[in-house]
This record gives structure tokens, C-alpha cells and sequence, in this order.
């Protein structure tokens, strides 16, 4: 019995790898106009270094199907996270954006994490760590202002689980990456013109994630 049940776990340890795919996609009838117009692109993290990748890597391959994409970093490096912000903030914000062109916005965040566990008699516990968020306002203003979220990381990595288990557990974790866009040209009750979430599960390169992540949000720009 104690064979079987190694070998059943090494067959589940060598099939599990990273995955990346798109489980859900919506977009309006606007979003084809918006794929013309030039995209300020936002990964929603307080860490500065996370920002850069996930930004340099949806910038690169939205370019390459020919958008006119331009990272947050660079464009407006003083822009950083706050929960705090009013109205009247944000309407600042919007101005700097539209004073230097640009028209649509791509905000990236985290959306929530699955943790999965398959103990030895082949009981699957599910367990979600962060709050799903699934709402997003009409406009882009709703989503900065009042969108509660959780932050991209550089590992996306699950936190320590301290609890006692008394058979051996294999824990299977996807984080959930939220992709919306909105176009500031737009009334305020049609800015959002997509909406895109990526299933990433048992990442073991952040790099590779980034990577077929990004790509996966530019295929959806294709013409």
C-alpha cells in the first residue's frame, strides 16, 4: 500500500507544472475602436520592481501586435498605490493621463488565490486565501477609487500554512490575475471594455509567468 501511494504521489508531482491559460473573457463592441487608441498600461503592486516586469512585458508584447502601449513607470514614475485617494485625486490623475495622450488604460492586479489540497484518501479541501473580487465600476475612476484589490508580487508564492495535518497533503495553489480595460474617451458609463482573467497555477518561474501571461492579454489586442 505504502508503494502504491509514492508512486500515486510521484506521478501527481511530475504532471503538476505551470499552467497559464485565459478561463474568462468579455469585451463591448467598443473594444475594437480601443485597440487603436494609445493604451497606458498599469500592473497594480507596491512593489516597484514587480511594477517594471509586468508592465515592460505587456508593453512589449502589446507592441508587437501593433498597439500603441506605454508603461505606467515610465509615463508617471511619481504614480504610486493608495487606497486613499477622492474623487477630486483621481480626476487629476485622468487629466495627467489625457494631457499627454493617452486614451484607454490596462489595469493589472491580482484577483484572488485557490489553494488545493488532495490529502491521502482522496479528499480535496478548497480554500481561498484573498477576496474574489469581481466587480469592477462602469468607468475607471469606479475601479481606482472604490476596487478593493490584492497586489501582484514577484513570486506569487503562498504564505506558510501552519496547521497540523496527520496524512501526507499535496497542495495545488492558482492565482487568479484580473486584466481590465477601459477607454477614457468613452462616457463614464461605458469606459470598461474588457475583462480578462488568467488562471496561473504551481508557477515556478515568475519570468515564464510574466511571459505566457502577457501574452495571453496581447492576443486579445490581435487585429
Amino acid at each position: 500500500m505504502n508503494k502504491l501511494f509514492i508512486i500515486s504521489v510521484l506521478t501527481t508531482l511530475l504532471s503538476s507544472c505551470t499552467t497559464v491559460k485565459l478561463t474568462d473573457a468579455w469585451s463591448s463592441e467598443e473594444f475594437q475602436k480601443t485597440k487603436a487608441k494609445k493604451v497606458l498600461v498599469i500592473a497594480r503592486t507596491t512593489d516597484l520592481s514587480v511594477q517594471k516586469e509586468y508592465e515592460n512585458e505587456l508593453v512589449r508584447k502589446l507592441k508587437s501586435q501593433g498597439v500603441n502601449a506605454v508603461s505606467a513607470h515610465n509615463e508617471f514614475p511619481n504614480l504610486k498605490e493608495d487606497t486613499k485617494r477622492s474623487k477630486e485625486d483621481i480626476n487629476s490623475i485622468i487629466s495627467e493621463f489625457k494631457n499627454v495622450g493617452v486614451q484607454s488604460i490596462l489595469l493589472t492586479a491580482l484577483k484572488n488565490t485557490r489553494i488545493e489540497k488532495n490529502t491521502q484518501d482522496n479528499t480535496k479541501q478548497n480554500e481561498i486565501n484573498t477576496a474574489n473580487i469581481g466587480r469592477y465600476g462602469f468607468s475607471f475612476s469606479d475601479y481606482y477609487n472604490v476596487h478593493s484589490i490584492e497586489y501582484l508580487s514577484s513570486s506569487l508564492s503562498t504564505s506558510e500554512h501552519n496547521e497540523e495535518v496527520t496524512a501526507p497533503v499535496l497542495i495545488s495553489t492558482t492565482y487568479v490575475i484580473e486584466t481590465v480595460i477601459y477607454d477614457l474617451t468613452l462616457n463614464d458609463k461605458n469606459q470598461l471594455v474588457g475583462v480578462y482573467e488568467v488562471d496561473v497555477t504551481d508557477p515556478s518561474s515568475a519570468k515564464k509567468t510574466r511571459n505566457k501571461f502577457s501574452s495571453l492579454i496581447a492576443k486579445q489586442f490581435k487585429k
